[in-house]
């Protein structure tokens, strides 16, 4: 019994020592043998890998539609002869585009000057053509309704006529009404001379302004003007000489400018309106250019202005 004890004591011994060689040789060999893709240890894609993410990219807010905006339609051309009669329309209207001046002829010659007469501009009968009594009712027309005063109907002044506008009302400036002492002040719309002293209108006077004459100097016609703005009386002479116009043409003068007095006129005594100045205000009446002469100072303010029409 101790033999065999001693038997299998020993036979384990073998086959302990048998392992242990068995585990060093497999040992060796894992050593020095290549390493199989196995044997490697498994790693986590890291955040830098190529390889596209899978997750859900984080949305972006759609963009704002623009807003279709619908072009307004251009307004109508307003027609400036609406509100007049269809016999009115049917007369004016050819005329619209058309220029009416000194020695026009023709149909829109003769509608001015019908026109001008309904409304106490033209007393004088029908003309074939515009002549200069013609030609001086446009002009005092144009400045009667804040008009330019060029002495041609135009647009402007067709639409005047066809829609019976109005003469501009009476109001005084105020450098007329505020100021100290005598102011002679010159309204070539209404065509009146106001005498006012300290601000109160002491006589008002009808009068004439320049307008469609002859240029004795140049042998022509043209528009001559009455120049508006402020000026003073500088001098007075009961019969001024005149190079182009003679002795006796300007008597009682009161004198503001070269080429502008306030005197009486004997062509406007007789003839009215039909023909004008050369820039001077005439007096109509010998007795008025005298009472203006004596009574006016040296000195005093003369305004002279034409009122405008309101644009809308």
């Amino acid at each position: 019994m101790g033999r065999s004890l001693g038997a299998r004591s020993a036979s384990t011994s073998l086959r302990g020592v048998a392992m242990l060689a068995a585990l060093i040789l497999v040992a060796g060999c894992a050593r020095n043998s290549p390493v199989a893709a196995a044997d490697l240890p498994s790693f986590a894609p890291s955040a830098s890998a190529s390889t596209p993410s899978t997750a859900p990219l984080p949305s972006e807010p759609s963009p704002t539609p623009t807003p279709t905006v619908t072009p307004t339609p251009p307004p109508k051309p307003v027609d400036p002869l609406a509100g007049v009669s269809a016999k009115t329309r049917k007369a004016f209207r050819p005329c619209l585009t058309k220029s009416v001046g000194p020695g026009s002829g023709g149909t829109c010659a003769r509608l001015v000057q019908k026109t001008l007469k309904s409304v106490h501009y033209y007393p004088w009968g029908i003309s074939s053509r515009v002549n200069t009594a013609g030609v001086n009712a446009i002009l005092n027309y144009q400045r009667s309704r804040g008009l330019a005063a060029s002495g041609v109907v135009r647009k402007a002044t067709w639409i005047a006529l066809a829609t019976k506008t109005r003469v501009l009302p009476t109001v005084l400036p105020k450098k007329c009404t505020t100021s100290k002492g005598v102011i002679l002040c010159v309204d070539q719309a209404h065509r009146k001379l106001f005498w006012i002293k300290n601000g109160k209108v002491v006589k008002t006077f009808k009068i004439r302004v320049g307008g469609w004459n002859f240029y004795v100097k140049t042998k022509k016609w043209k528009v001559f003007a009455t120049a508006n703005g402020t000026w003073k009386v500088y001098d007075k002479n009961v019969d001024p000489p005149s190079e182009q116009y003679g002795s006796g043409a300007m008597p009682y003068a009161t004198i503001f400018y070269p080429d502008m007095y306030v005197h009486y006129s004997p062509g406007f005594h007789s003839l009215g309106y039909a023909t004008s100045s050369h820039g001077c205000v005439n007096i109509g009446q010998l007795s008025q250019a005298m009472w203006i002469f004596k009574h006016t100072p040296i000195g005093a303010k003369v305004y002279i202005y034409s009122p405008k029409a309101k644009t809308v």
